[in-house]
């Protein structure tokens, strides 16, 4: 049983690594490049950015080029709000795809295993700081949805954590365009107050992540 498990997390592991490899290799894009690409659409310009949005974590492409894509295509109104949209679709997506994944309930496979138990004890709290962190988007929507957390928590925590980061690089993104330098410092101020809100709950954070309990 074990051997089988290990060769399906190798499959997965060898999956993701063709995929990132793929990404580099044929949709290395370009912000501009992504940009031009959306807006070829038109009025329905919008709904592609989110459909593209929603299919972003079946191909591993990074959800950070997205975002500053949507800022420089819609402005940081419009682009933070079609990619608020998309990435909670493509984080639902995910979570219910991961929780078709045959060995749900007993995964052994070292740190997810710690990060599945985490989520199903501090549920709200855990995502929302995972999702405030530099951590990829995709590895805490599948792990969310390996575990056993609820999905409306799951939602209503990733919707939380994703607004501030979605915020900067669409602003970002838009200032870009612009060429506001002014506005372009300020926002990376912003997210740095925002990286460290889990200095706030650092007793927390230690618990959480494997230290005092």
């Amino acid at each position: 049983m074990r051997n089988k498990k290990a060769v399906t997390w190798a499959a997965a592991a060898a999956g993701a690594g063709l995929l990132l490899w793929a990404n580099r290799k044929y949709l290395n894009l370009s912000p501009k490049e992504i940009r031009l690409w959306v807006l070829s659409f038109g009025v329905f310009a919008p709904l592609v950015f989110i459909g593209i949005s929603i299919v972003r974590p079946f191909v591993l492409f990074p959800v950070s080029i997205v975002s500053v894509a949507g800022g420089l295509a819609f402005g940081p109104f419009f682009g933070t709000v079609y990619t608020l949209v998309g990435s909670m679709g493509a984080a639902a997506v995910s979570f219910f795809a991961a929780g078709l994944f045959a060995f749900k309930e007993k995964s052994r496979h070292g740190k997810m295993e710690i990060i599945q138990k985490q989520m199903k004890t501090n549920g709200f709290f855990y995502i929302f700081i995972l999702r405030i962190l530099p951590v990829n988007f995709d590895v805490i929507s599948y792990a969310a949805g390996l575990s056993k957390v609820r999905p409306m928590t799951y939602l209503l925590a990733t919707a939380a954590g994703i607004i501030p980061g979605t915020i900067v690089l669409n602003v970002l993104g838009a200032s870009f365009m612009s060429g506001n330098v002014l506005t372009m410092f300020g926002v990376i101020c912003l997210y740095i107050v925002f990286l460290s809100l889990p200095l706030i709950f650092k007793k927390k954070m230690r618990h959480l992540f494997g230290g005092e309990s």
